[in-house]
């Protein structure tokens, strides 16, 4: 709006520049004692509208310094073009300058407010009258007359200014009510699924967690049994993984894993976590389905674990080997996601992996550290994987 507002500008003074003032200047240019100074002002004036055009054709705000040059060659302009006119000439059709001066400062002064705009109009009203008195003295008809037409011009160049600036307030506060409606409701539709995302969690975790409670204060589910403590642990650790969720965090999917290893270690187990490639982004979904058959190994660990993170090559896999084989390990409930287990020599190794759809850079293969945990390989070892592919 503000542009179209600056284009209207400029067309009101190119109207009255080529519309009044050229038709004034060239019926009386044989009455100027020097024509051609007439010629040089209103070629100078025209100079100031085709610069300012290119300007707003350029989409490029006005410079302060173009704006002090041009409100200052105008107002020159019209002084020289002024002093070669008699007294009786002033306000008249040969004075063709004091019909358009004022629009440059409403054109030029557009954004520097409604008093820098006023103040302009008076200044060259002002120079007028000085020009005026060194001319001589008009008669008091001939000074009434001249009064009357500087009012009807100056009343209408300020009446487009102040109608200029309260379309540019409009503007502005239609902006800013634009902006904040927006706001408003991309706060709302983010809450929204934020709240949809919370009672699908909480849906998940009621399934299992609910149950499990309500035989703890039932007396049906013993707390001394072995099994109960680690299914207890299993949703402790899914609980702080939703938890860690709501986080803001550079890598979500090592964060929440993080999560899980912390219930694991306040129950005395002793957890290295090892990280290999860069974070990829995994949608929230796949990262629930690759963490919980983590989670669920990690819960029945007794002195010590291993997780691994490794991201590369289009996959992401995560892998823990605990101490504790007897594990029952979720189905993977999402589609593509891979699930190997492996016990071997009273070990267990649990892997979770998804092929990301953008394949990723390759990490190289460090040599394993000194603490790493593994499962040796021998032909006793037994193997199961499961997978839910996608359709």
């Amino acid at each position: 709006m503000l542009g179209a507002l600056r284009l209207a500008g400029l067309g009101i003074l190119s109207a009255v520049h080529f519309g009044l003032a050229l038709p004034a200047l060239l019926s009386n240019l044989d009455g100027y004692r020097h024509p051609w100074v007439q010629l040089i002002a209103f070629g100078l004036l025209t100079l100031i509208i085709v610069v300012d055009a290119l300007l707003g054709m350029a989409g490029r705000r006005r410079p302060r310094r173009w704006v002090a040059a041009g409100l200052l060659c105008s107002l020159a302009a019209a002084v020289v073009a002024t002093s070669q006119l008699p007294g009786d000439h002033f306000l008249a059709t040969p004075h063709w300058t004091f019909l358009e001066i004022g629009w440059f400062g409403v054109l030029l002064l557009f954004d520097a407010g409604l008093n820098a705009t006023l103040l302009f109009v008076a200044l060259h009203v002002v120079v007028t009258l000085g020009q005026l008195l060194l001319a001589g003295i008009p008669s008091r008809q001939a000074a009434a007359g001249m009064a009357v037409s500087a009012l009807a011009i100056c009343a209408f160049q300020i009446a487009a200014a102040v109608m200029a600036r309260l379309l540019r307030g409009c503007a502005t506060a239609a902006g800013a009510t634009a902006r904040e409606q927006e706001r408003v409701r991309t706060e709302a539709a983010v809450s929204a699924q934020v709240h949809a995302d919370q009672r699908s969690r909480y849906r998940d975790l009621g399934r299992s967690v609910l149950p499990l409670l309500t035989g703890l204060a039932d007396g049906t589910l013993d707390p001394g049994d072995e099994r109960v403590r680690r299914r207890c642990a299993f949703e402790a650790a899914r609980m702080r993984r939703l938890f860690a969720e709501r986080d803001h965090a550079s890598d979500p999917l090592l964060h929440e894993l993080r999560a899980g290893i912390g219930v694991a270690e306040r129950h005395g187990v002793d957890v290295q976590l090892a990280v290999r490639g860069a974070s990829a982004p995994v949608p929230r979904h796949l990262r629930r389905a690759l963490t919980e058959p983590v989670l669920a190994a990690l819960a029945t660990a007794e002195r010590s674990a291993r997780a691994t993170v490794v991201r590369g090559g289009g996959q992401v896999r995560v892998s823990v080997v605990t101490d504790a084989p007897e594990t029952d390990i979720p189905e993977p409930t999402e589609r593509g996601i891979r699930v190997r287990t492996v016990h071997s020599e009273g070990r267990l190794l649990v892997e979770a992996s998804y092929t990301l759809l953008a394949a990723l850079p390759s990490p190289p293969s460090p040599p394993s550290p000194s603490g790493d945990v593994h499962v040796p390989e021998n032909r006793n070892a037994q193997s199961s994987s499961s997978e839910v592919s996608p359709s």
